[in-house]
């Protein structure tokens, strides 16, 4: 501490990890459990939460929400710069990433293109399932980016965010719905029609 009296006070102004991760910290359970639950929704919201973090963090000029919308476009920047962080720290994590981008962006494009060329044909196809087949192939780089983060963030489990919020449980109860209606969609044409 300087003893000058007239000085201008300083501050610390390094990121403390209990106040100000780098990215999104969540728990592996509630990331399945919010993934799973809103039919893979919830993935918006995890983009752009961790390019929130990151602009937080860095001061970088971005626009996290739009970060999120086209996150194909963005997957690979977002688990490159996770990996940055984690070798910077000295944090050993062995999680591919550029190929977890690459099964990223794979999966949502098949899933987005198969949507597309389904509602062409008014018959049922393996088209019409593609889309379902991918919510949990989607959820593996996911998941396995959050695992970095964490890790990168100090925060290995997670533990900083694993309550439910009230927010949590609306999206939930939203997801509920969509997945309601799949599987009425999907007796409707395995048993009526």
């Amino acid at each position: 501490m300087d003893s000058n009296i007239y000085s201008a006070p300083e501050a610390n102004l390094e990121n403390d990890s209990a106040g100000g991760a780098e990215f999104y910290v969540v728990t592996k359970a509630k990331f399945l459990v919010l993934y799973f639950g809103t039919f893979g929704i919830y993935s918006i919201y995890w983009f752009y939460r961790h390019w929130k973090e990151y602009k937080r963090a860095s001061g970088e000029n971005m626009l996290p929400v739009m970060r999120a919308i086209f996150s194909v476009f963005f997957a690979y920047p977002l688990f490159i710069t996770i990996q940055a962080r984690l070798e910077e720290a000295e944090r050993p994590y062995k999680w591919r990433p550029k190929v977890m981008a690459i099964i990223y962006i794979v999966a949502v494009l098949l899933s987005y293109f198969s949507d597309r060329l389904s509602s062409v044909s008014e018959e049922l196809t393996i088209l019409d399932f593609i889309s379902v087949i991918m919510v949990p192939v989607i959820a593996l780089p996911l998941l396995s980016a959050q695992m970095a983060a964490n890790i990168a963030c100090g925060d290995e489990k997670g533990g900083a965010n694993k309550k439910f919020t009230l927010l949590n449980c609306l999206w939930l109860f939203f997801g509920a719905v969509i997945w309601c209606v799949f599987f009425f969609g999907a007796y409707i044409i395995f048993f009526v029609i």
